[in-house]
């Protein structure tokens, strides 16, 4: 689910999620039919998708004993496991926990390419943001999450490919960051899928000329923002040269900074994000439509 989207959230569906991305299951331990399992979550919605912890409990037990090859303690954590996945996944569905967003990596960007940022990052961003050290976490380990999954498409020799591919890709992702909800990991790939289907379609100057007529810049703005890209940049290559662009600002003195310079480059990444994720949400209603 692209941040900000309207799609409805199937509740049955992110608890088979919160199930089949728990390493027993990955490692087989667990024999569930997906179509099975999920009518049993529909139809005794009470006991599984709406009950309380206990309710929960007892009901899985009922379920996963028969299937499963763990013995009872073991069958217990899974499932305690499982019942905090789900209900994270809920409070990510509902808004009610920071939902990830592109935005998120250009601020990082900027704030790593910042001056003097020598220390460990973690004990920077608590020390110079109102962020606490499991927010900090949280970030840095949704943007590694991000880099990782985009390494995937950028490995894959077809857009098409990977998106039917999507759901092992997704999986082994969730499987490497337990912490991170299943629709955030769900939202970074369909931003990384507009990306690719865009850049197949359109290069950075094309993106720089809707900015200045969205905008309302001229000229003499487009060459400034214009140099950081040379003509034929690729939009997969739009997050590396704003990087450069970004360090290179950072790396003059306060005295000689163009800081008008930064202002553009700030204003370029924001509507780049913006592009994404307008497509993504197209992108995201068409598949599930399909």
């Amino acid at each position: 689910m692209v941040s900000e989207s309207l799609k409805k959230v199937d509740s049955a569906v992110l608890l088979w999620k919160s199930l089949v991305r728990q390493p027993e299951f990955q490692a087989g331990a667990l024999r569930l039919n997906q179509d099975i399992t999920l009518r049993t979550f529909k139809n005794q919605n009470y006991r599984y998708l709406d009950s309380e912890r206990f309710e929960f409990i007892v009901a899985m037990k009922e379920l996963l004993k028969p299937v499963a090859s763990l013995e009872n303690e073991k069958i217990e954590y899974l499932i305690f496991r499982i019942y905090e996945c789900y209900h994270k996944e809920l409070a990510y569905s509902a808004g009610i926990d920071s939902r990830f967003s592109i935005d998120i990596v250009f601020q990082f960007i900027e704030f790593l390419c910042a001056d003097g940022k020598k220390e460990d990052i973690e004990k920077v961003l608590q020390k110079e943001t109102s962020l606490d050290k499991k927010e900090v976490e949280s970030i840095i380990s949704h943007i590694k999450a991000f880099n990782k999954l985009g390494a995937y498409f950028s490995k894959s020799s077809s857009l098409k490919k990977t998106i039917e591919n999507g759901e092992q890709i997704l999986s082994a992702i969730a499987s490497a960051y337990p912490d991170i909800t299943w629709l955030a990991l769900e939202s970074m790939f369909y931003l990384l899928v507009a990306q690719y289907a865009l850049a197949t379609k359109y290069s950075c100057e094309s993106l720089l000329r809707g900015w200045m007529n969205e905008y309302g810049f001229d000229e003499n703005q487009y060459v400034v923002v214009a140099n950081f890209f040379p003509p034929g940049t690729s939009l997969l290559d739009f997050r590396g040269n704003y990087t450069n662009a970004i360090r290179s600002l950072h790396g003059m003195s306060a005295s000689t900074r163009p800081e008008y310079d930064l202002l553009l480059l700030r204003s370029i990444g924001n509507y780049f994000s913006s592009w994404i994720v307008k497509v993504a949400h197209q992108m995201e209603s068409d598949l599930q439509v399909a």
